[in-house]
């Protein structure tokens, strides 16, 4: 038998010995009627135990308790203070300060690589470099119109790969 399905909070509560004294009485005839819930509690008990065995609870001192006690309090009853940094900025919420933050950061980076481009590009070249440059390119050149015919021989050789794969289709 299972545990009824909407007695399951009820369980739970009793388990961990939180169950409101005015529905003890109720839940207590409830377990009496119903074998399945009563087997539910029953295995509940023995796993709790089970996990108390194996790890037992940190003991906290008593300052730390009511430390505890204190900040679970002021949450559920919204009185947290947040630090600074986690108040909003400019009534934006806090998951967009870093996206905000990387953001200014790109426009900076940008802003110094193009003035650093303006800033090459004002420099004016002496004849010696422009010349080392047109010699690159007519090395360059060379290398192409040396292996022209290598091109060529490699184009042939494409042109004939499509015939035969062409054939081999039909």
């Amino acid at each position: 038998m299972k545990a009824c399905t909407d007695r399951q909070e009820t369980l739970w509560l009793d388990v961990y010995g939180e169950l409101d004294p005015t529905e003890r009485p109720g839940w207590e005839r409830h377990l009496e009627r119903c074998g399945g819930c009563r087997k539910g509690r029953e295995r509940m008990l023995l796993l709790l135990e089970r996990v108390k065995e194996a790890m037992p609870s940190p003991a906290l001192s008593h300052d730390e308790a009511e430390g505890l006690s204190a900040v679970i309090t002021r949450a559920l009853n919204g009185e947290i203070r947040r630090p600074w940094w986690q108040k909003t900025v400019f009534g934006l919420p806090n998951r967009f300060i870093p996206a905000l933050a990387m953001a200014c950061l790109l426009i900076v980076a940008l802003g110094w690589l193009t003035l650093k481009g303006f800033q090459n590009h004002s420099n004016v070249q002496t004849t010696p470099v422009l010349k080392a440059e047109e010699q690159m390119i007519i090395k360059k050149d060379l290398d192409v119109i040396a292996n022209l015919e290598l091109l060529e021989e490699l184009d042939a050789l494409q042109n004939l790969l499509r015939v035969v794969d062409q054939r081999d289709t039909i």
